[in-house]
């Protein structure tokens, strides 16, 4: 009673267990009576609802109160007071109309009782069968424990709807991975794209030149890569690798890799409903999971280290070698036909000559060869690049967008675990009960 804020008593003895609260009219005049009766009525176990032969069908008692509780029903009984005002014969169609409207409101099987408490030319009317009814009917215990399977019912309904958790378990784990593994495809694809491929390509030929190329080749790649060269402007392989890998710049393919994440997100937004699907839309909106999306290139990117570059092959060095014996063999040639000039006229095939071309075409063989060679292990090396990117922005994707959805998602599942358990106790309370 000090909780409710009732401080006008009346103690009675017969009755020890039983408190009886006298609410002020729900159509009141007074406002503050309207407060404290919906701030009563979710906490009183059972409630005895009176109504006179003039207000008994009245909208606010109907709309705004006993549609609104009808999940409460077991725990209401009615009254309709001053009988003597209706006419003789009239009392049962009057009972009818009451029992009709409160079926229209949801309370399927209502308990009335007739009466006249107080009237004013004889004794009460019937006011012992309603009393008799409350003593066999007011059981305390079976009321409480009614009353809080109705509380749980009520509880559980209203979380449900509010929060969205009225279908199956969303299956994040199950839809996300293969999502993010696509999208961090995607975007590995469009950074480290045909640009890179095309970069480490001519790095891989590069390299060959150098380490499996002759005298001359070798100092025309150190010339290259002298303060001379690049003050003439050659392209240095490792700075040009990572000018592409580092600065990329969305376009199509940014789309159309955000595209699928952005269409699982509103699939779980709109099958989870409810506050969690609005909350889902609100935290992970296009322009959100852009920013994150972004941000996960730029930090995976950033961590990557050094842009890809191919490895040299080590049969180059014997490529090498062999590229001097064609040089000196070619000299060897020139020196053999000007020492000898008649060697080139003797015979059908002057052999100095034959032997310096084939020479020649045997340095120039294995340049390509190892050139070809080089551009293959450029291009592998850009692939593994792009794996390994792949793999770094498909973390960060995973921590940035799919850590805070799978939290989500799992509050949403225990909720509905807690919602199951919130009815088993409800109906394992009313079987009690």
């Amino acid at each position: 009673l000090d909780d409710l804020g009732v401080d006008d008593r009346i103690g009675q003895e017969r009755y020890p267990e039983l408190v009886v609260l006298d609410l002020p009219d729900v159509d009141s005049v007074v406002a503050d009576h309207r407060t404290r009766v919906e701030a009563l009525l979710p906490r009183v176990d059972a409630v005895i609802w009176v109504v006179d032969p003039e207000k008994y069908h009245d909208r606010v008692l109907h709309a705004d109160y006993l549609a609104r509780l009808a999940g409460y029903q077991s725990q209401f009984l009615f009254v309709l007071n001053q009988i003597d005002r209706i006419p003789a014969g009239e009392v049962e169609r009057v009972v009818a109309d009451l029992v009709e409207a409160l079926q229209e409101d949801g309370i399927s099987d209502p308990t009335v009782f007739a009466l006249a408490a107080d009237p004013p030319d004889g004794p009460p009317r019937d006011v012992q069968r309603l009393a008799q009814h409350l003593e066999e009917w007011a059981d305390v215990k079976r009321l409480a424990v009614e009353k809080l399977a109705a509380d749980l019912r009520a509880t559980a309904t209203g979380l449900a709807e509010v929060t969205g958790v009225t279908s199956a378990g969303l299956d994040f784990d199950r839809r996300w991975e293969p999502v993010r593994m696509a999208t961090a495809g995607r975007l590995a694809d469009g950074v480290a794209g045909p640009g890179l491929a095309t970069a480490a390509e001519r790095a891989g030929r590069n390299l060959a030149r150098r380490k499996a190329g002759g005298p001359l080749a070798r100092v025309l790649a150190a010339l290259r890569r002298s303060r001379l060269g690049r003050a003439l402007g050659a392209r240095q392989d490792d700075e040009e690798m990572a000018r592409v890998a580092r600065r990329w710049t969305p376009g199509g393919w940014f789309d159309g890799a955000v595209s699928g994440l952005d269409q699982l997100i509103t699939d779980l937004s709109f099958e989870a409903g409810g506050a969690f699907g609005t909350r889902m839309r609100a935290e992970f909106g296009a322009t959100e999971v852009e920013g994150e999306i972004r941000g996960s290139i730029d930090a995976a990117v950033a961590a990557g280290g050094p842009a890809p570059h191919p490895s040299p092959a080590r049969w180059w060095s014997l490529i090498a070698a062999l590229q001097v014996v064609v040089l000196l063999t070619v000299a060897g040639s020139a020196v053999w036909a000007w020492a000898r000039p008649s060697s080139l006229s003797q015979g059908r095939w002057p052999l100095p000559l034959l032997v310096g071309l084939a020479a020649v075409a045997v340095g120039v063989g294995a340049a390509r060869l190892a050139r070809v060679t080089g551009a293959r292990r450029g291009r592998r090396a850009a692939a593994a690049y792009r794996a390994e990117l792949a793999e770094a922005i498909g973390r960060h994707l995973d921590r940035r967008i799919g850590v805070p959805l799978r939290t989500l998602v799992r509050s949403r599942a225990e909720l509905a675990g807690a919602l199951t358990e919130l009815g088993l106790a409800a109906a394992q309370l009313q079987r009690s009960g």
